[in-house]
């Protein structure tokens, strides 16, 4: 029987994007960070547009921690030529929804 490779997005998600799996979503995330994670909840991966000339933006793992920091999750293996861009518009994004989020507010709280 052939396992199926964990380095490709669709198994990556089912493996660690899952709510069966959160528990090995939880202990890779406490091996690959330095602050430890007690608890997550896994919310929608889908980062909404504002205007039609924007991209959609579909993070792999989109995970919200028990203190409420939110984590992105994205597996890459190619070093490829526009992942510092790509980077800048999933922040841009992240940042345009936390905005809308708080808009009523007038305080951005700190993520």
């Amino acid at each position: 029987m052939d396992l199926l490779d964990p380095k490709v997005d669709f198994v990556f998600k089912r493996i660690f994007g899952s709510e069966e799996n959160k528990d090995v979503l939880l202990r890779f995330l406490n091996d690959a960070l330095t602050e430890s994670v007690t608890s997550i909840s896994l919310v929608n991966p889908y980062i909404d547009k504002d205007a039609l000339e924007d991209k959609q933006s579909v993070l792999d793992i989109k995970a919200v921690t028990a203190k409420g920091e939110q984590i992105n999750i994205e597996i890459q293996l190619s070093n490829k030529q526009d992942m510092e861009n790509e980077r800048c518009i999933i922040g841009r994004n992240c940042m345009k929804n936390r905005c809308r989020k708080e808009k009523n507010t007038g305080i951005l709280k700190r993520p």
